[in-house]
């Protein structure tokens, strides 16, 4: 009803169907335009007055009883009220015509009981009526909204989802694992296959997940164990990954690519020589989820900052769970992840 002209005709027309109504109930005819014009007039503007009144009435309504919140009470409530301004505003404007242009009030009284009984009846029908279309409008308005949103929270976890397949292939990654594949097959041509081999399976894990939203523990496990084959052959005993995981917990979910981005920001943000080793741990600790944690040696010079990888990966677990993720930086560095379960997407601390 946002379009004056038809929200204005839809009114006029129910206005002087009324009178027609009554008229015809009254005398078994249709009221001439030319005898009866007052009768036309005086049903327009009830009709009009009694529209805008509806209208209004309705916001105020929905304000102080959400339709979503208390939907029988909204529409009971919305019954009697319309039902009731309708009433008043026709009652006064016909009061008015018998009263002051037709100097008498009693004949309506006299001659009108029965069409005064149908005006009655009828505006309860059209109060009920407009109050059921009402919250259809509502309900609709309401679907659209939510499919629309539900279509932008889509496009967003398709937005981060890429972002972070896009920092997992990178040219600087695959220029450091070529270069590292170069380096073996002088050194070890079996230790270059192995290396070319867990290269391969992480590619295609991160091509095969691009568009997953979640992903199971075990995969993404698995996933970092082939990453941190890579990370060893490069590092050697500089670098350890330790992996303390329960088999229950092993089926749940989280995005993917979470567990490698956070094991690779410790490797960007972290000198890792034999002189600062670095040793990251994934395990779960009742009552808080997974915690990935490393410490902290000293602090490598010239990368991006560590914030816009786990805040991608906040961003995409807000889609799936309330709870946060919880960041502790001081003897070490630690990363608590919520456990998202997937009977029903919730997470759930144990």
């Amino acid at each position: 009803m946002n379009q004056p002209g038809p929200q204005y005709l839809l009114q006029t027309a129910a206005g002087v169907f009324f009178f027609i109504y009554l008229f015809y109930g009254e005398y078994g005819s249709v009221p001439s335009v030319t005898v009866d014009w007052e009768g036309y007039l005086m049903s327009v503007l009830i009709g009009n007055g009694v529209g805008e009144s509806m209208s209004f009435l309705s916001k105020v309504l929905t304000r102080w009883i959400p339709w979503k919140k208390q939907m029988f009470l909204r529409l009971i409530s919305g019954v009697l009220v319309h039902t009731c301004a309708t009433l008043a505003i026709s009652g006064v404007a016909i009061y008015s015509y018998f009263a002051f242009l037709k100097g008498n009030m009693g004949g309506i009284l006299d001659h009108y009981e029965t069409a005064s009984i149908k005006w009655i009846l009828l505006t309860l029908i059209v109060a009920f009526i407009y109050s059921v279309i009402d919250f259809t409008l509502y309900s609709y308005h309401q679907y659209a909204v939510a499919q629309i949103e539900a279509e932008r929270l889509k496009r967003k976890q398709l937005e981060l989802q890429f972002e972070a397949l896009k920092g997992q292939l990178s040219p600087h990654y695959l220029f450091n694992s070529l270069n590292t594949i170069s380096s073996l097959l002088y050194k070890d041509i079996y230790l270059a296959e192995s290396f070319i081999r867990k290269l391969a399976q992480t590619y295609q894990y991160i091509l095969t997940t691009n568009k997953n939203k979640l992903v199971s523990l075990e995969e993404e496990v698995d996933f970092v164990k082939a990453y941190y084959f890579l990370l060893k052959v490069r590092f050697e005993d500089a670098f350890e990954l330790k992996i303390n995981l329960p088999e229950e917990i092993v089926t749940t979910q989280l995005p993917p690519l979470t567990l490698q981005m956070l094991v690779e920001n410790a490797v960007k943000h972290n000198v890792i020589s034999d002189e600062w080793p670095l040793k990251v741990c994934i395990e779960h600790k009742v009552g808080r989820g997974i915690v990935v944690s490393n410490n902290i040696t000293e602090k490598a010079k010239e990368v991006t900052s560590f914030a816009v990888g786990l805040d991608n990966i906040k961003k995409r677990y807000q889609y799936f769970t309330h709870e946060q993720i919880s960041v502790h930086n001081q003897d070490d560095y630690q990363v608590t992840l919520p456990i998202i379960r997937s009977d029903n997407g919730l997470s759930i601390y144990h």
